[in-house]
């Protein structure tokens, strides 16, 4: 990554100032062709080998992830859905039978498809502003709930609903504004003592940005970042982000309480649980109920 970015920088610096412009512009309607004529090839490789009838098109699995292959779905999926898991276990938490939990951001169900198998007797929703995705889930992936949603609050459920919510790379993408009218929405529809699990990119995701962006990251503790060959593709306010440990869990104790960041070593993507408030004001006044996590996954960890 880091070198093909160098590479571009280089060859940049060869094209005239005055037809760099026209020369980005055909580049990003270039980018967006072969995308379009990569995911039609995928997609008849897939009905030609006919192994998953609940695999979704190769552009809903580029829209979650920016990947085509079904093997880096299904992998990247059910890595999600373990971590969900572990990082609930960390936080006291279990998806246990009757349990009712929302996929924020669902997308064509990569990680949802995993925890619909594993626990049958609880109850899945999902939402996503991306209604060709919410079509598809809710077609293939039952007996998960599914609903297309606008891209601002509220969301089509009342207060305190609740158990688990959890959001896999979803602020990873969102601006400043779209982050906190959401992370204020989550926390509405969260139970008095539910939970929040939700990504954001790690050090190493940091480490790939170039020296001038980095120091906007260190500074601010928040850096978006908008991509013009994705143009078309997804919204303004849905690109790429970057958050600082520190930054995310002040944000956070707005609206909760008892956040914490887990770092996953080698992943380009850390996660932090959160409580609803009301469940964290709970535990203020009894400290020995809530459990300890690990040292490698607390937020003072190295």
């Amino acid at each position: 990554m880091l070198r093909t970015r160098k590479l571009v920088t280089s060859l940049r610096g060869l094209i005239p100032l005055s037809v760099v412009p026209a020369v980005r512009t055909a580049y990003h309607l270039a980018f967006r062709m072969q995308l379009q004529l990569r995911c039609r090839m995928a997609d008849i490789l897939d009905r030609a080998r006919a192994n998953d009838h609940k695999l979704p098109p190769a552009m809903l699995r580029f829209r979650v992830s920016g990947l085509i292959d079904t093997r880096d779905f299904y992998r990247i999926g059910s890595g999600c859905a373990r971590l969900i898991e572990e990082s609930l276990q960390t936080a006291g938490k279990t998806i246990a039978p009757g349990v009712r939990i929302l996929d924020f951001g669902c997308g064509c169900g990569r990680t949802l498809r995993w925890l619909l198998l594993r626990h049958p007797n609880s109850e899945f929703h999902g939402v996503d502003v991306d209604l060709e995705a919410i079509k598809w889930c809710t077609k293939h992936l039952k007996p998960g709930r599914f609903q297309a949603t606008s891209p601002f609050p509220p969301l089509p459920f009342p207060n305190n609903h609740f158990d688990i919510v959890y959001s896999i790379s979803v602020f990873t993408h969102l601006d400043e504004c779209m982050q906190d009218v959401w992370l204020s929405e989550l926390s509405r529809v969260l139970k008095p003592d539910g939970v929040l699990v939700l990504t954001v990119h790690g050090t190493l995701a940091a480490q790939e940005l170039d020296p001038d962006a980095r120091e906007v990251l260190k500074r601010s503790g928040f850096l978006h970042r908008h991509s013009m060959k994705l143009k078309g593709l997804v919204p303004d306010w849905y690109n790429t982000t970057w958050h600082s440990e520190e930054y995310i869990l002040a944000r956070l104790s707005r609206w909760f309480l008892n956040t914490r960041y887990q770092r996953v070593p080698d992943g380009m993507q850390d996660v932090v649980v959160a409580w609803s408030q009301s469940h964290a004001i709970a535990l203020a006044s009894n400290p020995s109920s809530l459990p300890p996590f690990s040292d490698r996954e607390s937020a003072d960890s190295d």
